[in-house]
């Protein structure tokens, strides 16, 4: 598979260069339809989904998501205060922890209106 797409990047640079080009377009419109906490939102989602399915890997993956942001975040935190706020990745493990409290708080409500009615 390697060996296939190094040959279309020798024969064939331009495609490559589009499609990459296209799909960074296409993620680029996507963050600014749904905003930032939508887009990592509907991301969250998609890896509890994957973890789901394949929990191993899911951590393997997440872990190696969790030691980019660190690289990602040192490297915003060398601009001025302030001017590069929108560009940090969220801490996904807070976003999660948070949607797992939501999501209890609203089962101990139902809880109640379902005892409250019986």
């Amino acid at each position: 598979m390697l060996s296939l797409l190094a040959l279309a990047v020798i024969l064939r640079p331009w495609l490559v260069l589009g499609v990459v080009f296209i799909a960074v377009f296409v993620t680029l419109g996507v963050f600014l339809a749904l905003g930032y906490d939508g887009f990592w939102g509907r991301a969250l989602t998609l890896g509890r989904w994957y973890a789901a399915r394949r929990p191993d890997r899911a951590a393997a993956l997440h872990a190696r998501l969790d030691a980019f942001a660190m690289k990602w975040d040192a490297v915003l935190d060398r601009f001025p205060e302030g001017t590069v706020d929108g560009l940090y990745l969220p801490d996904f493990g807070e976003m999660a922890a948070a949607d797992t409290r939501h999501d209890e708080a609203l089962d101990r409500r139902f809880d109640s209106l379902r005892n409250s009615e019986a």
